[in-house]
């Protein structure tokens, strides 16, 4: 029986022990120092095992997240990175878990984190996982969880919007905006990845229809945002023909049933003189041009929800009012008439 010679652990003094024993003693420190719980590598140095123990960490954590216990699902994976560095599943879920119970002017920037995560942790799959079929399965998770979180995020800004006094809503507006932005470029990302591997686009086309429903009918209003959101809405069509998004079925909704939230709102009735004047502009003026219709349809995506969140107060009213008698007085006096009407199909 040979002599094996390595190093404590606890103390790094150089430990000999009998080749075959399951443990010795440090005769520096008196550590017990077990042989099957190390790895001998050059020069007799040891370093613990531990495979074992992050395990069990990673297995804690996932129960964790999956959970919704946040606070335990990032302590254990936190605890993991500071073993394996390198390890994809506690790296981006940590990253994720930090994104919980921020401040609301730390929302963009939360979400800036959860989009470069995504990035670095495709990285480390890569380098981690040779394996085709496991390889994809991490990044389809890493995909579904990345998005959600952002559309997560959007929401947040959202009810930061919300709960601002009109005309403060602009800082909100911006939060949703830059977190919209992101959503939709990492989904175009993922849509990309179809290239190399096809199952990529049947997961972007779930995340596309996950995330465009989500988007408030006011954001349609900012630049470029209603574009996108066809855009992205005759993206899922190419995959599902019957694809419909919120705001589409709203514009139809309202154009169907006549539209006139605001007018409506304001005047008490659907059929009275004022509001029959605005729709006789509305279908003889406006729709017969293709700004006219882009206003109408952005007027039907964003009236609903202002009526539905302001509609009751009388600061609403009261501020559409002098807007809408001084339109009617105008129209009325160009020879738009206010007598009853049936609405045009157009």
């Amino acid at each position: 029986m040979g002599i094996v010679s390595m190093n404590c652990p606890n103390c790094g003094a150089q430990v000999e022990m009998n080749d075959g024993l399951e443990f010795g003693y440090c005769n520096m420190c008196g550590s017990k120092v077990m042989v099957d719980k190390m790895i001998v590598e050059h020069k007799g140095s040891v370093k613990i095992d531990q495979s074992e123990k992050i395990q069990k960490a990673l297995v804690v954590a996932r129960r964790a997240w999956d959970n919704n216990d946040i606070e335990n699902a990032k302590r254990n994976y936190e605890a993991v990175l500071l073993e394996e560095p390198n390890n994809w599943e506690a790296y981006f879920y940590s990253t994720l878990c930090g994104t919980s119970n921020i401040r609301n002017n730390e929302i963009a920037s939360a979400a800036d984190r959860v989009y470069n995560c995504y990035f670095s942790t495709e990285s480390l799959i890569n380098a981690e996982i040779d394996d085709p079929e496991a390889n994809f399965a991490a990044k389809n998770e890493v995909a579904n969880a990345a998005v959600i979180t952002l559309i997560e995020l959007y929401r947040a800004a959202e009810a930061f919007t919300v709960s601002l006094p009109m005309g403060h809503k602009t800082q909100g507006q911006s939060f949703q905006n830059a977190v919209e932005s992101k959503v939709f470029k990492l989904i175009g990302y993922i849509d990309g990845l179809s290239s190399t591997d096809i199952r990529f686009r049947s997961t972007a086309t779930k995340l596309y229809k996950t995330a465009i429903d989500k988007i408030h009918p006011i954001m349609l209003l900012i630049k470029g945002v209603k574009e996108r959101c066809v855009v992205i809405a005759n993206r899922i069509r190419e995959d599902e023909p019957d694809f419909k998004a919120k705001f589409e079925l709203s514009e139809e909704r309202a154009k169907s049933q006549g539209g006139c939230y605001v007018a409506t709102c304001v005047y008490g009735s659907y059929d009275c003189p004022q509001v029959w004047t605005l729709r006789r502009y509305r279908d003889d003026t406006l729709a017969s041009t293709w700004y006219g219709r882009a206003f109408i349809r952005t007027y039907y995506a964003v009236s609903p929800t202002l009526v539905k969140w302001f509609g009751k107060t009388k600061w609403f009213k009261k501020m559409w009012q002098g807007k809408l008698d001084r339109m009617v007085r105008r129209l009325n006096a160009s020879g738009v008439a206010d007598t009853p009407y049936n609405d045009k199909r157009w």
